[in-house]
C-alpha cells in the first residue's frame, strides 16, 4: 500500500506537472505534531498530501503564468504544512474533481462544494468556508434577475458540476416559458459567453462576481441566491475516518493560530470565514442552503 500509493504520487506529480510554488506565508505555518498524529499511517510514510483544485478562477483558484494562486491554492499549502506534508497541487476541472477523488487520484478536493444529498453519495467533506451566488450581467443590457424565478424565459448558465447549475435547473423546472440553462466547463468560458451576449446571466459565487467585475468592464452582480457552508471533499475509501478528522482538526487549528483568517483577508474573501470546521460524511444530514 504504502510503497505503490508513493510512486503513483511520483508519477503523478511528473505527468500533470501543477504542483504549485508555496506561498512565503505557508512556509511559516508550522506542522503541529498534534493534528498530523491524526493522519493514516500510509499518507504519513507517503509524505504527500494529493490535492485537487479545481479551475474555479479568482478568488478561489487560478494560475498566474506558471504559479498556482486564490484562497483554495493557500489553503491547501497551509493545511499539508500543519500535517507536515507535501502539498501535490492539481489544477483539474471543477467537473472532475469528485470523480478524482473515487479513482483515488487525490486525498482531498478544493472547489468549495456545496455539501448536497447527491454528492454525499460518492465523497465525505469537511467545511472550511461560506458562500452565497448572485447574478453576474452586463450592466448595459438592463437585465439584473435578483431571484430565480426572474430567469424564466431567458438565456442563463453556470459552471458544469456546480450547485449554481443545479439551481438554475431547479429554477428553470418552475418556470411557465422555459429558461435556456448552459453549462460551462469553467467560469472564463461563461464570462465569454456572457459579454459575447450568448447569455444573458451567469450565476457565480459572490467572490468570483467580485472578481469578474474587477477585471472585466461592464459587468455587475445582483441578487443573493442561495448560500451557506462550503467544504473540502475528502476521498471516500480505507482512510475516510482518519482523514476526516485529520482535515478538521488543521482547520480549526488554522482557525485558531490566526493563519485561516490571514489566507481570508488576502484574498479579500474574509466575508465567508467560519468559527470552526464540521464534518459530513455518508449518513449525514445535508446543511439547509436558501436556494
Amino acid at each position: 500500500m504504502f510503497s505503490r500509493r508513493r510512486i503513483l504520487s511520483g508519477v503523478t506529480a511528473i505527468v500533470i506537472g501543477a504542483l504549485s510554488t508555496v506561498p512565503v506565508f505557508a512556509q511559516e505555518v508550522a506542522k503541529a505534531d498534534d493534528v498530523a498524529a491524526l493522519l493514516p499511517q500510509s499518507v504519513r510514510d507517503a509524505g504527500v498530501l494529493r490535492i485537487a483544485v479545481p479551475d474555479i478562477g479568482k478568488p478561489l483558484a487560478y494560475k498566474d503564468g506558471s504559479e498556482l494562486k486564490g484562497m483554495d491554492v493557500d489553503l491547501a499549502n497551509a493545511v499539508a504544512a500543519t500535517l507536515g506534508l507535501k502539498a501535490e497541487i492539481n489544477l483539474i476541472p471543477f467537473a472532475a474533481a469528485l470523480t478524482g477523488l473515487q479513482a483515488n487520484k487525490y486525498d482531498i478536493s478544493y472547489g468549495q462544494f456545496y455539501v448536497t444529498a447527491e454528492r454525499l453519495k460518492v465523497a465525505n467533506f469537511v467545511t472550511d468556508w461560506q458562500d452565497y451566488s448572485s447574478f453576474l450581467v452586463a450592466t448595459s443590457s438592463g437585465y439584473k434577475p435578483t431571484k430565480l424565478s426572474e430567469i424564466c424565459g431567458h438565456t442563463v448558465g453556470a459552471m458544469a458540476g456546480s450547485a449554481e447549475l443545479e439551481t438554475l435547473k431547479a429554477g428553470a423546472a418552475k418556470c411557465d416559458k422555459a429558461p435556456t440553462v448552459s453549462a460551462f466547463p469553467s467560469i472564463s468560458n461563461a464570462i465569454l459567453a456572457l459579454t459575447s451576449g450568448r447569455v444573458e446571466g451567469i450565476l457565480i459565487n459572490r467572490g468570483g462576481a467580485q472578481e469578474s467585475i474587477r477585471m472585466t468592464p461592464g459587468l455587475t452582480a445582483s441578487g443573493e441566491i442561495g448560500g451557506g457552508p462550503c467544504a473540502t471533499a475528502v476521498a471516500r475509501n480505507e482512510n475516510s475516518e482518519q482523514m476526516l478528522s485529520a482535515v478538521k482538526a488543521t482547520y480549526d487549528h488554522l482557525i485558531q493560530t490566526g493563519a485561516y483568517h490571514k489566507i481570508l483577508e488576502k484574498n479579500d474573501t474574509a466575508y465567508g470565514a467560519v468559527k470552526t470546521a464540521e464534518i459530513f460524511k455518508e449518513g449525514s444530514t445535508p446543511p439547509k442552503y436558501g436556494f
